[in-house]
């Protein structure tokens, strides 16, 4: 098949960016044709792209409300489905569903809505509700992460075949070694991974960091990303008091490195699609403790690899710390769930059931 991936921005440091890159080589390895156009970024991936994966950019800029750039972007995904000879036109992230309304219905290709959140969360726009309704009666098949979404998908649109639950896969990081560094030398370390965003609470976990006080011991917590609310966190982590034990790391390429010397993985997310980095964590074999957000944390953990606590909550968190941190044993038992945990999401499953979903719609 030929597969043309759409995405706001591969360059971005994401989840979003992270799964799209790993769906892509991994059905052009199977030995499909795979390109990726990035409508608003650079043609230059964050993650090591192989270059069987085509990469190629719109230089568009972001439609911001203006009629006139969504009529551009709306015209140059009409423009890439006539030209491309694409069998699929993947859309990474339902809202731009929106801008392919005006041509949809006569398009040559196969047209995938790729729902990254759920439905509980329209990220602050209308536009995007928009999108999924249109998504539900003019797509040709919605792509969702859990199938609580998907039921929710079914029961609010009344559709039933059109929409589909497909996990992300646990990223292939280089080696074979998921054994963790943490040799009891040094001090034992509570990873978080994630933009520094709202949506990902670091607010809430810092307070819940606090909050643990003297059971943390030599404990500290390493927060890997970037973004808009750096500065806040930061000052947050100083107001509290706790700013010798929490380190802000940024972005970095080597995120295996992390998790390969951390004791425990922590997320403390507002909402989720099927986060990554609690994925992540399982394939290194970390013990984790999530908010029970929808959607995601509670699928990934049902193997009895984490503890789930309520979101919102930095009490709630701190106790689900401060048990795991105070229990070397329960953290040994967790971690042997999480490696076997992981081996639901791996890449080659993952891929097979992209295959034969993206096979049905272009062979009917």
């Amino acid at each position: 098949m030929k597969l043309l991936f759409v995405i706001g921005d591969i360059s971005a440091y994401g989840g979003t960016e992270r799964v799209t890159t790993e769906i892509a080589v991994a059905l052009a390895e199977a030995g499909h044709e795979v390109s990726i156009l990035s409508l608003f970024g650079p043609a230059e991936p964050w993650f090591d792209m192989p270059d069987e994966v085509r990469v190629k950019s719109a230089c568009l800029t972001p439609a911001g409300g203006s009629a006139r750039r969504a009529v551009a972007i709306s015209q140059r995904l009409k423009k890439e489905a006539r030209s491309s000879g694409a069998d699929a036109m993947i859309l990474v992230d339902s809202i731009l569903f929106a801008f392919c309304v005006p041509w949809v219905w006569r398009s040559p290709v196969k047209v995938i809505c790729w729902e990254h959140f759920n439905l509980t969360t329209s990220h602050g726009t209308r536009m995007r509700d928009l999108a999924r309704l249109a998504a539900s009666r003019l797509s040709d098949k919605v792509v969702v992460l859990t199938e609580r979404d998907a039921e929710a998908w079914r029961e609010k649109y009344r559709i039933a075949d059109r929409v589909q639950a497909i996990w992300n896969p646990i990223p292939r990081f280089p080696g074979n070694d998921v054994t963790s560094l943490y040799q009891g030398v040094g001090p034992a370390i509570a990873l978080a991974v994630g933009r520094l965003t709202r949506e990902k609470g670091l607010d809430i976990l810092l307070r819940a960091w606090a909050l643990v006080g003297s059971a943390r011991g030599g404990w500290v917590l390493r927060i890997v990303g970037g973004g808009e609310e750096e500065a806040a966190l930061k000052s947050l982590a100083a107001e509290l008091g706790i700013e010798d034990t929490v380190v802000f790391v940024g972005q970095v390429r080597d995120v295996a490195s992390e998790y390969r010397a951390a004791s425990l993985y922590v997320m403390s997310s507002r909402w989720e699609g099927l986060p990554m980095t609690l994925l992540e964590a399982q394939h290194f074999g970390l013990p984790s403790v999530s908010t029970d957000c929808p959607t995601g944390p509670r699928e990934v953990l049902s193997g009895g690899s984490g503890r789930l606590v309520d979101p919102e909550d930095p009490r709630a968190l701190a106790d689900g710390l401060t048990d795991i941190i105070t229990h070397a044993g329960k953290r040994a038992t967790m971690a042997d769930a999480a490696k076997r945990n992981a081996r639901r999401y791996q890449p080659e499953g993952i891929r097979k059931e992209w295959e034969a979903m993206l096979g049905g719609l272009v062979l009917k």
